[in-house]
């Protein structure tokens, strides 16, 4: 009686896999990195702008809050982040290989026109899978009326 379970049980689980494919994808172990910042080091944004941060995957959204500071001199000013929609199936890792854009924003609605403002990318953002970013990035960018 178990022997015909067994084989009943073997062939129904092969029938599931197409060949070829492995039963569990590789984990992505490579860590996300910076593809663009407009505007580039030491460039200018409208007042009323946004600066646009490019990842090289998706990104855990949870971590990008506290991971993207813009700071004003010493202070560190509130921000709006705006990240894309993505539907629950996009969260697959394996298509988590594109590029992944955040919109950075003054919270207030504009920065203050003549203002240097330092963009801190830190160390605590990682890609969907857990890989943090490899290293603090800092840029500076001017606030134009």
């Amino acid at each position: 009686m178990r022997r015909p379970l067994l084989i009943c049980a073997a062939l129904s689980l092969g029938g599931c896999l197409e060949p070829g494919d492995p039963l569990l994808a590789v984990r992505d172990t490579q860590p996300p990195s910076v593809v663009s910042i407009n505007p580039t080091a030491n460039g200018q944004v409208s007042a009323g702008g946004t600066v646009r941060v490019t990842f090289s995957e998706l990104m855990d959204e949870r971590t990008l809050r506290p991971g993207i500071a813009v700071y004003a001199g010493a202070d560190e000013i509130p921000v709006r982040l705006v990240m894309p929609a993505i539907a629950d199936w996009e969260k697959d890792i394996e298509r988590g290989d594109g590029p992944y854009t955040v919109t950075v924003s003054a919270a207030s609605g504009s920065f203050t026109a003549g203002t240097a403002y330092t963009l801190v990318l830190r160390t605590i953002l990682s890609d969907y899978e857990g890989n943090p970013l490899p290293d603090e990035l800092r840029t500076s960018f001017r606030a134009v009326p």
